[in-house]
Parts: C-alpha cells; sequence; structure tokens
C-alpha cells in the first residue's frame, strides 16, 4: 500500500504545479456537455495522474478521462484532477487535487492537495484544532440551493440556533471537516463520485461520516453512473 501512497502524493503535487503554471497565465474556459466548464489545467492535471499512476497498474478514472465500463474494477483509481474548476476560473484559490483509491466499491485511502496553499490531507493526516464552541455549518461557496438552506433551517438549526453558515470551494469544505474548523457540510448540489471519494475516505478514517440525506447510509461508489445524492458530511464526534 505504501508505494499506491506514494504515488498518488506525488502524482498530486505534480498536477497542481501544472495547474499553478496555468493559473499564472490568461485561460480559455469551455463549456462540457453537462454545462460544467473545463479548462487546459484540468485536462494537464488529468493527463498528469494518470501518467505517474500508470506503473501502479490500477485501472484509472477521472472525470475528465472516464472508461466505457468500470463494473469490473475491484481496485482502482478514482480521481478529480481539478475540484473546484469554478473557483480556479473565479482565481480565489479554493480548488484542489482529489485522488482516491476505490476497492471493494469503497474509497479505502485518498489525497487531496491544495496548490495555492500547498496544504495536503491524506488518510492519517488531520489534526482536530480541539473542541468548538460555535456550530459551524459549510455550504458551497458557488453551488448554493435553496433546498441547502430548508435543510439547515428545518434539521440543523433547532439544535442549534446559534449555527454560523460558512461557504468555502470544492474539497477544501471536507479539509475543514478533519482540521476541526467546521463540523456539518450540508450538499444538495450536482456533485459526482470523484468530486467526494477522496474526501469521503480522509474523513471516515478520522472519525466522520458521509451520509446520503435520504436514509442516512453512506455514499455508493458503484453505481452505473457518477452523480451523488444529496449528502450530509459530519466532522468527527458531530453527528
Amino acid at each position: 500500500m505504501n508505494h499506491l501512497i506514494l504515488s498518488a502524493i506525488e502524482a498530486a503535487r505534480a498536477a497542481g504545479r501544472a495547474i499553478m503554471e496555468v493559473y499564472a497565465q490568461p485561460f480559455d474556459v469551455y463549456t462540457k456537455d453537462d454545462d460544467s466548464p473545463v479548462t487546459q489545467a484540468d485536462l494537464r492535471a488529468s493527463a498528469i495522474i494518470k501518467e505517474m499512476l500508470k506503473p501502479t497498474g490500477l485501472p484509472f478514472v477521472s472525470e475528465e478521462d472516464l472508461p466505457p465500463d468500470r463494473s469490473t474494477f475491484g481496485r482502482y483509481w478514482l480521481v478529480d484532477p481539478l475540484d473546484g474548476t469554478a473557483e480556479f476560473v473565479k482565481r480565489n484559490g479554493e480548488f484542489t487535487v482529489n485522488i482516491a483509491l476505490i476497492e471493494n466499491k469503497r474509497p479505502v485511502w485518498g489525497v487531496i492537495y491544495a496548490p495555492v496553499t500547498e496544504q495536503l490531507w491524506a488518510v492519517g493526516s488531520g489534526k482536530r484544532n480541539g473542541e468548538r464552541k460555535t456550530f459551524t455549518v459549510l455550504v458551497s461557496r458557488s453551488h448554493r440551493t435553496p433546498e441547502v438552506d430548508e435543510y439547515i433551517n428545518e434539521v440543523l438549526r433547532p439544535a442549534h440556533p446559534d449555527l454560523v453558515i460558512d461557504s468555502q470551494g470544492s474539497s477544501l469544505k471536507f479539509a475543514r471537516l478533519v482540521e476541526g474548523t467546521a463540523d456539518v457540510y450540508v450538499c444538495f448540489s450536482k456533485t459526482k463520485e470523484w468530486d467526494t471519494a477522496a474526501a469521503d475516505a480522509i474523513l471516515t478514517a478520522a472519525g466522520g461520516k458521509v451520509l446520503r440525506i435520504s436514509d442516512g447510509m453512506p455514499l455508493e461508489y458503484d453505481k452505473e453512473d457518477y452523480p451523488n445524492p444529496p449528502f450530509v458530511a459530519w466532522a468527527p464526534g458531530r453527528i
């Protein structure tokens, strides 16, 4: 396992360097079939990660490089080469590289790398900042929906009337849950498995949970298609 972890960390850092090269200059933004944005940084990062992970011999699944079928993959990489493309385009720095190792249909290991700050989170790397007094709810900076506010007001606020709502881009929301600077992240927006896999592995290993709102069960990573249902991610000890 150690060589897989090291390969993923090195690939995330290399992809981050390529992303920052694009970030430092004018770049074009294109729209994919699902209306989501994509840039040269997304494509370059995906190609770099794929090449660097090739020696591991494991199948590669990326937002920008999807196989026709993954049903026979028992163990494989699930990658979002640039999570938070909308934030990248806005140049606010809130974007990450996400690499997850999927085994038996669950993310068992993950790495999140933030190129702007050069911070990296992986399974076992989170450090809690002690007990919090303010209950902080995280929402997406660019994809907040009315359903999120309804859930906060009807489910969370009765138990935490003085809760504070904060917004953040990309998987940095999960990183804050791991570190203990926030308590819960509510998501009703259109995320895909590659958006959450690495963060799910990291948060779960730290003692947190990522659960479907519909039935309170963990997110699935063995579906025929990739969209996630609405979910809530809980910091360790907060559910």
